[in-house]
């Protein structure tokens, strides 16, 4: 593969990586190895079958629509589709992903800024900051890929390498290895990667249908896709990386740290161990990172949604941005347990509904078959009858 081509599927996939890489990827694994402790193996398998194979399964089903969503969740009918992806781009926007990426970067950013900032303060600043890089999203893959995930990653990277060199022995754990396997596929929905991958497959398929414009139709779809497939492989391994070194550094250091500390200031926490006052200070700029890196995208895409399928073309490209953060900033001040209190019900009722979903479209594009919708129907039904009992 010519260099040129290849930076563009390592760009498309550090992006995919750092879209992904948000909030929720950051807290969850850090509470499920604190709590987990020796049983933290158990558990970390847990979540890297909800926290990443499942997001893989929908990038994969995706693609085969070629990012095209409505079509994809068109296949249960108009009226379904309408109101999952109308749920999908809420979850993803202002009722969950920006307003978490917002209460941890206060959270976390908190011991270095003016003592009256305040989590709304706080939330309006970073929310005009996103603004400014969403306005230009033509650029955002480019921005995400090549600048800001290697940032993410450096700093994430240097604080775990410190974790791993002289690890405390975990604490014993009374869960049962069943129960802490169990434990980790619950923390895997928590991330929301599954739903975020049937909608950040359009923005990275962009990309690369720019770089193949020259090409015939059949040969540029193809050519495409395997690029797609190489930056998703990218990006699951380094998704997977970075959850096997959150987890168990939390599990060895988590016991160490204050007991009275929030989930939100875990890494913090767990940064000012390892490397002192200063070197709290790159766990700060490593979280930011990870936010502006998810806030970025989410806006842009959540924006492109407002701006069709509710506003129908009106009012410009500022307004559904504007309407986006500001529905964000609302919801932020929550605070980041209670956005997760909030979207739990509606995760555990959604998420396996979407498993079945993402199995009957591949079936459906690779052998040419039409499966019904009631599998779907009736995994949606079951798990919020177990849901509620």
């Amino acid at each position: 593969m010519p260099k040129a081509k290849q930076s563009g599927v390592i760009a498309a996939g550090l992006a995919l990586f750092s879209m992904f890489f948000g909030a929720g990827d950051l807290i969850w694994p850090l509470i499920l190895g604190g709590s987990m402790g020796d049983n933290n193996l158990y558990a970390m398998l847990g979540l890297l079958i909800t926290g990443v194979s499942l997001p893989l399964l929908g990038l994969l089903s995706m693609m085969l629509f070629d990012g095209n969503y409505r079509a994809f969740f068109g296949r249960l009918g108009k009226v379904p589709a309408v109101i999952i992806i109308f749920i999908i781009q809420a979850v993803l926007g202002p009722i969950g992903s920006i307003p978490r990426l917002f209460t941890l970067s206060f959270a976390t950013l908190k011991p270095y800024l003016p003592e009256d900032t305040t989590l709304l303060a706080f939330s309006v600043i970073a929310s005009i900051g996103v603004l400014a890089f969403t306005i230009k999203k033509r650029r955002v893959i480019e921005l995400l890929g090549l600048v800001l995930t290697p940032v993410l990653l450096l700093t994430l990277g240097f604080i775990l390498f410190i974790g791993f060199t002289s690890p405390h022995e975990a604490v014993v754990n009374t869960l049962t290895q069943g129960a802490a396997f169990k434990e980790g596929l619950n923390t895997g929905y928590n991330t929301l990667d599954l739903i975020a991958s049937f909608i950040f497959v359009p923005l990275v398929l962009s990309h690369f249908k720019d770089e193949n414009s020259e090409e015939s139709p059949v040969a540029a779809r193809k050519t495409m896709l395997k690029k797609m497939l190489k930056a998703c492989l990218l990006a699951a391994f380094l998704l997977s990386s970075m959850y096997v070194g959150l987890t168990y550094v939390s599990s060895f250091y988590t016991p160490l740290l204050r007991p009275d500390h929030l989930p939100v200031e875990r890494l913090s926490e767990i940064s000012l161990y390892l490397l002192g006052p200063y070197g709290a200070f790159v766990a700060c700029i490593a979280v930011a990172m990870a936010c502006l890196t998810t806030a970025i995208p989410l806006t842009a895409i959540c924006g492109e949604y407002i701006k069709k399928d509710i506003l129908n073309n009106k009012g410009g490209d500022i307004l559904p941005l504007a309407i986006t953060l500001i529905l964000s900033i609302s919801v932020a001040t929550l605070g980041f347990m209670g956005i997760a209190d909030m979207l739990a019900p509606l995760l555990h009722v959604l998420c396996p509904g979407l498993i079945v979903l993402s199995i009957l479209n591949i079936i459906h594009c690779l052998y040419e078959v039409k499966p019904g919708k009631a599998p779907v129907f009736a995994a949606f039904g079951l798990s919020a009858l177990l849901y509620v009992i």
